[in-house]
């Protein structure tokens, strides 16, 4: 049986273990690594050997002679046999092989060879064997990688296969089976040494180190060996019909300078990989339960697994392939494991992320002038850790504004009028190194997204910025300022949300300096980031912070300062009011009513949060008739515009054309009595009317999908609309029907409206 099928069945490449009388038997895959140098042991079949046909049995493939008896050897194994000098122009092969032990201290030319015993012997490379149970193991839970079938491909054409890739992308695993579909999983080694000179050495000792049918794995670190020195390798290995595989630490490397040969190596899909080896670990785990493991049970474990949200957030905060596969044995220990120790193992962090930010943080390369770009560098990869979901140009974009605000706080002479700085975001912020999240992680994005290997990274990168970068708090502050004023809504939430993971950690500075500016401000967008940061900073479940929060929007509500009073309005809409809506409902009544809020939404918004939240509709709508009712006149319009709000919001999934209002009047006839009040003042209110006439035409489009709302707005339509507004709504109605001539509810309406 050939070395292959052992390793993995028909899938590998046949080879043929029984020796031919022609070839050179001293590269058979029983030959030591180590002893390859030295002469075949005297054999009973070296005279067939010498007479087989065909052609000369002294020469192998390559051209290289090889040593061999004569009929004048001696039949006598401990006798020394008598060598034939070679012929003229022709080599001694066993000389060569020897002399190369040497490596550089040894030269030849034609028949001739120099040896410089002055020179040092040459480093030691050791060679390791890979075992062959695990490398069939690793085969059969292969997961491809990009580019893994041309990678073969390579190999096959040029024994020679150079894979330029990050640590923990599973570099070794992919080469391994790649060699292995080549040479079968007992022929494989690895040579070590100095990373610098591994592949030279290589070159030089290829009689030692490269045997027929065997394949040899290489890691040369960071070192780029020269395009020279590989096709020297190359031309080598297809000389000895080995197969090489060079592993270079650097993803970013420029293939065109590693030849023809040469891949970059990407993580294969973590989830992939996960699946394989947890469903490998059940199985194993099956044959030796002792509380009889059915395979029905373990794959339901393995699709609850891997089907938790928190495994997927495992996986995009994996360190390397080699973690995965730990994590599988690992989850699938939780089998019959305690109670909550599945849960336990999904809710612990990967790491330390803390110390993974720090380390982070320190990184310095400098692409152009260090006084102008480092800077920038910095602030650049902080804007990436707390952009985590934002497109790639509003980080770089972010990243620029830090930077101009920590440059002034620097100690330098003068400052550049217009700093210059190569934002190559995979070298800053290169994926597979904790931090970013690896490319195909999600799906393919438009625009590309700053993605973090764990959400948790941006909290934590909150609190180390601020606490071991003190230096860095003012500009911080400013950055945060600029960001609250940005042009697109997306970054001025994220300003407040920073903000809010900051004042978990110090609210008194960073209220004073930041947020309470927010709250006073004329700029409705800072007063919106006001509220955002009490928000977030809630979501901590700190009592005393919660407590602290709370006071401090009760104190908004109580200045005389309308731009206080809005803000407060605003954080009523928040988690804050939505934990208890039924306390939160006065306090949001008492605002109501003033009239510094009237030109703002701020109210009617808070009350649709509050609407929505659970358990939030039957109040919200009881205090909307007492509002509709009330004689203080800012109520109703509050009410309006809070109508105006929630009108488009629909039911759910299962029926999305069905308004949540409407459904809750058809549920309880009883409310319908308030949301008639509401319809009407919307309908003839200056202001809104125009809105209004709109929502209650997509209302009867929508009626269209839904015979049972047909029926009720058939008739809540009539009402609502005589007898004031019978000529208006006629109005609005016929020229609806001339726009939608399919939109059968708004005729049948039209109908009702002109009968007497």
């Amino acid at each position: 049986m050939s070395s292959t099928d052992d390793f993995s069945g028909s899938d590998g490449p046949e080879q043929v273990t029984t020796a031919d009388p022609g070839q050179d038997t001293s590269y058979d895959t029983d030959t030591p690594a180590g002893t390859a140098d030295t002469g075949p042991e005297p054999s009973k079949d070296d005279a067939l050997a010498g007479s087989s046909e065909g052609g000369s049995a002294d020469r192998t493939d390559d051209g290289a002679r090889q040593p061999r008896r004569t009929q004048d050897t001696s039949r006598d194994p401990y006798k020394t046999p008598q060598r034939r000098s070679p012929g003229p122009g022709q080599r001694d092969a066993d000389l060569v092989e020897k002399l190369e032990a040497f490596g550089s201290a040894v030269a030849h030319h034609g028949d001739a060879f120099t040896l410089n015993m002055g020179t040092s012997p040459p480093a030691e490379f050791p060679w390791m064997d890979l075992d062959a149970t695990d490398t069939s193991q690793i085969w059969q839970l292969r997961q491809d990688v990009p580019d893994q079938e041309r990678m073969a491909d390579s190999l096959l054409e040029h024994h020679l296969l150079v894979m330029a890739g990050a640590k923990g992308s599973g570099r070794e695993c992919t080469s391994r089976v790649l060699l292995a579909e080549r040479c079968g999983s007992a022929r494989l080694g690895v040579l070590h040494g100095d990373q610098d000179r591994l592949a030279q050495a290589l070159i030089e000792q290829n009689g030692r180190r490269l045997k027929r049918g065997h394949g040899v794995r290489v890691n040369v670190g960071t070192h780029r060996p020269d395009p020279a020195t590989l096709e020297a390798l190359a031309l080598r290995a297809r000389e000895r019909e080995a197969y090489v595989v060079v592993i270079v630490e650097d993803p970013q490397a420029d293939l065109g300078d590693l030849g023809p040969y040469a891949f970059h190596h990407r993580r294969p899909d973590l989830a992939l990989v996960l699946e394989a080896h947890l469903t490998a670990a059940l199985a194993e785990h099956r044959t030796r339960c002792a509380e009889s493991c059915t395979f029905r049970g373990t794959e339901e474990f393995r699709s609850r697994v891997m089907g938790d949200p928190r495994t997927d957030r495992k996986l995009g905060a994996a360190s390397s392939v080699h973690w995965v596969t730990r994590f599988a044995r690992d989850l699938a220990g939780c089998l019959h494991g305690p109670e909550g120790a599945l849960d336990t193992l999904l809710d612990t962090p990967v790491g330390d992320l803390r110390s993974l930010v720090r380390r982070f943080l320190k990184l310095s390369e400098q692409v152009t002038d260090p006084a102008a770009a480092g800077p920038y560098h910095q602030a650049l990869r902080i804007a990436y850790l707390l952009g985590h979901e934002l497109p790639l140009s509003d980080v770089i974009r972010a990243g620029a504004l830090l930077g101009v605000d920590m440059l002034s706080v620097e100690n330098r002479d003068t400052a550049p009028a217009r700093p210059v700085f190569e934002a190559d975001l995979d070298r800053l912020v290169p994926p597979g190194g904790g931090i970013a999240a690896e490319p195909g992680a999600g799906m393919p994005d438009n625009p590309r997204r700053a993605r973090l290997a764990d959400p948790e990274l941006m909290p934590t990168a909150v609190e180390v910025v601020w606490h071991d970068l003190p230096w860095l708090r003012d500009p911080l502050v400013a950055w945060l300022q600029r960001l609250g004023s940005d042009s697109l809504e997306r970054v001025r939430a994220r300003a407040g949300m920073i903000a809010g993971h900051l004042l978990r950690h110090d609210f008194d500075s960073v209220y004073r300096d930041l947020v309470k500016a927010w709250a006073f401000s004329r700029s409705v967008s800072d007063r919106r980031c006001a509220a955002l940061a009490l928000a977030v900073a809630l979501e901590s479940d700190n009592p005393w912070l919660s407590d602290r929060i709370t006071r401090q929007v009760a104190s908004w509500a109580d200045s005389p300062k309308w731009p206080f009073q809005d803000s407060a309005a605003r954080a009523y809409g928040t988690s804050l009011g939505t934990r208890d809506v039924s306390a939160t409902l006065p306090a949001l009544q008492e605002l109501a009513g003033r009239p510094a809020l009237v030109p703002y939404a701020s109210v009617a918004y808070s009350l649709a949060a509050l609407f929505l939240a659970e358990d939030g509709a039957e109040p919200v709508t009881e205090a909307l008739g007492r509002w509709i009712r009330s004689s203080n006149d800012n109520l109703p319009r509050h009410a309006v515009r809070a109508l105006l709000v929630l009108g488009p919001f629909a039911v759910g999934p299962e029926l999305p054309s069905r308004p949540r209002l409407a459904q809750q009047v058809m549920d309880d006839p009883g409310r319908e009595e308030t949301l008639l009040l509401l319809w009407q003042r919307a309908l003839v209110d200056p202001a809104h009317s125009g809105q209004a006439w709109q929502l209650l035409q997509q209302w009867l489009l929508a009626a269209d999908q839904d015979e049972e709302l047909a029926r009720f707005l058939e008739k809540f339509v009539s009402r609502v609309c005589a007898p004031r507004l019978v000529r208006r709504a006629g109005f609005h109605l016929r020229r609806c029907a001339r726009e939608h001539p399919e939109a059968t509810c708004v005729r049948q309406v039209l109908d009702s409206l002109a009968r007497p």
